[in-house]
């Protein structure tokens, strides 16, 4: 994930500091204590930095962390969104998409829940409110390890409900697999769009691997592999 090719700053760099929105979303607590108000916003690259240091580095082994400054130079060129879900202040959840240079479509790069806080229903509540609000033209392409390739019976099952929980909050299976630095991933898909035709579906292979090498330039071949599995899903 750390290799990158040079990227040029494009005359649309965004004033990162000042790119920011907020959405409110009243919760219910379950606890007759009135609600909760769970607040989404954009993050620049200062809270970008605070997310990493305190949330990326525990959330995520080593093998799967991107350098800091592979992100920063991302987000400087308008390629790279982030997201916090708050609560009273407090972050409960993050987001990290990877924007094509044309702005068409995006990859999830990161989406964690605080440990705290986790299977509560707060996951599946931060995708449904990421879906309206990613930039995203076309849609947002999610990698989940497949699986078939899972080397014990718990890894599968773990891998199974990972899948299951992304078409349970909007996103719908590809035919579209990648072999991704010697780990198989299958490609879901969320679409941004009112409605994705059968043009538009043709498109997503392509897509996929237009991204993949924007991402890793002349390694390309070397570390990234898509291919389409034709099994019914």
């Amino acid at each position: 994930m750390c290799t990158l090719r040079l990227l040029e700053k494009r005359s649309r760099e965004r004033q990162l500091s000042t790119d920011v929105f907020e959405k409110k979303s009243c919760v219910k607590n379950g606890k007759g204590n009135g609600d909760y108000v769970n607040v989404l916003k954009k993050i620049g690259l200062d809270e970008l930095r605070i997310i990493y240091k305190e949330h990326i580095r525990e959330d995520f082994p080593r093998g799967e962390r991107r350098p800091f400054f592979c992100m920063e130079k991302l987000q400087k060129a308008g390629q790279y969104d982030c997201y916090g879900y708050y609560r009273d202040d407090n972050l409960i959840a993050y987001a990290c998409y990877i924007l094509t240079q044309n702005g068409s479509y995006a990859l999830l790069d990161y989406f964690a829940v605080v440990p705290e806080l986790r299977g509560k229903g707060i996951g599946s509540e931060f995708l449904r409110s990421l879906n309206g609000n990613v930039s995203a033209k076309c849609g947002v392409f999610i990698e989940a390890e497949s699986p078939d390739s899972a080397k014990t019976e718990e890894e599968r099952q773990t891998r199974e409900r990972r899948i299951h929980f992304y078409p349970s909050n909007g996103a719908e299976r590809t035919n579209s697999k990648c072999l991704l630095f010697g780990v198989d991933y299958n490609i879901l898909f969320i679409s941004t769009c009112d409605a994705v035709d059968t043009q538009e579906k043709g498109n997503q292979r392509h897509a996929v691997e237009e991204l993949y090498h924007e991402l890793y330039g002349r390694a390309y071949g070397r570390l990234c592999k898509p291919y389409e599995d034709h099994k019914p899903n």
